[in-house]
């Protein structure tokens, strides 16, 4: 790992595309509208391709910046046999990463924060790749801070995911669906539920749509949601013709029964694959099964697109009737596919005593929204 090398992208022109969507300089100039700034840079190493990384910056007073990297490293592996395959060579690469990334970031960085896209076993419902303990201290502040790879208090990217492989024909993947799932596809189509694309322009002329059945869902399920500009960014910025050559597309899918529209997704397509980003639905005509037709028309319109895979993009870790999120397990894992176990968040610690304090302050927010709010909104809507 000495041989690895990192020097940034200014001029935007590397020819490794981005192996995820996360990792796209589109996603970066879309979270800069969120409040973020980001930096590109040309990673090397002995065993890798070059491989584009993007690390998102966010000031966070009065901790200082975290530096975050979404579905990263994408290490694209040559017939090297120095590779990282273990978890600890993985861990140790992240950690010279990380130690490399410090100069070139702003001062007062007190975090770097990986989601890398590797996958790991589940044992008991929980992700069995890393341990603080089998890595070497790391110098990330001048050798001053020594510092350990670490897992974060929660997972920001879904851990846990289905995909299905888009290079089968239609009738294999149809086959591949749950006898139910069939029927209930064939159900909508056959009561009249109807379909309808909006790509371009047009997907933020209906983002209120999508919007209005999303509080609705919100609603019902006591979930967190962005603001309705937050959706018509993404819409917006998808048409921007600086990111052609990344050919991304957004598309929002609104499914109608009598005109009235019952549910409606946001999707992702690009050439390393379709996303399943946002979902919402009515609470109205549940019975005619508008969400599976919904996610039959967009897994046809990816493979159309040349997309390699459908990522409905996050699913409980295990088939556990207890789980709150129980009911998308069962949806998602319906229409078949591999279902993927990743190591989830993992955080370097750069300035220590920061790092606690923010640890502390993540630890009372997630309480607060995963626990405390979702019982008042359980109990708002009891009453």
């Amino acid at each position: 790992m000495n041989t690895l090398t990192i020097k940034e992208c200014t001029d935007m022109t590397m020819k490794t595309p981005a192996q995820h969507f996360l990792q796209s300089r589109f996603w970066a100039e879309f979270k800069k509208e969120q409040g973020w700034t980001y930096r590109q840079y040309e990673v090397r190493s002995a065993g890798t391709r070059s491989f584009l990384l993007t690390v998102l910056l966010r000031q966070l007073s009065p901790f200082g910046f975290l530096a975050y990297i979404p579905m990263g490293p994408s290490i694209l592996i040559t017939n090297d046999s120095h590779l990282p395959e273990t978890a600890q060579q993985r861990g140790i690469f992240l950690a010279n990463l990380a130690e490399k990334l410090v100069p070139l970031l702003p001062s007062y960085v007190f975090l770097i924060r990986f989601d890398p896209p590797w996958e790991c076993l589940i044992k008991n419902g929980k992700a069995q790749a890393f341990s603080s303990q089998d890595f070497p201290l790391i110098p990330c502040t001048g050798g001053k801070t020594p510092c350990r790879l670490i897992k974060a208090v929660s997972d920001i990217q879904p851990p846990d995911t289905v995909q299905l492989d888009l290079g089968q024909p239609l009738d294999a993947l149809l086959a591949d669906c749950k006898p139910k799932w069939r029927y209930n596809i064939r159900l909508a189509e056959k009561k009249g539920v109807q379909v309808r694309c909006f790509s371009g322009s047009q997907a933020e002329n209906v983002v209120p749509v999508f919007y209005e059945l999303y509080r609705e869902t919100a609603a019902r399920d006591g979930i967190a949601i962005h603001s309705e500009n937050y959706y018509r960014s993404l819409c917006r910025l998808a048409r921007d013709p600086a990111f052609d050559t990344e050919r991304i597309l957004i598309s929002v899918y609104i499914a109608y029964f009598e005109e009235k529209p019952l549910a409606a997704i946001i999707t992702l397509f690009s050439p390393s694959g379709a996303v399943y980003l946002y979902g919402a639905s009515s609470n109205e005509h549940r019975n005619l099964m508008p969400a599976y037709l919904l996610q039959w028309q967009a897994i046809q319109d990816a493979q159309k697109y040349g997309c390699l895979s459908y990522d409905f993009y996050g699913i409980p870790p295990t088939d556990d009737p207890k789980h709150p999120m129980y009911g998308l397990y069962r949806f998602k894992t319906g229409f078949g596919g591999t279902i993927i176990h990743r190591v989830g968040t993992l955080d370097i610690p750069v300035r220590g005593f920061r790092y606690r304090l923010y640890s502390y302050a993540e630890r009372l927010r997630s309480f607060w929204f995963k626990t405390l709010k979702k019982k008042i909104r359980v109990h708002s809507r009891k009453s």
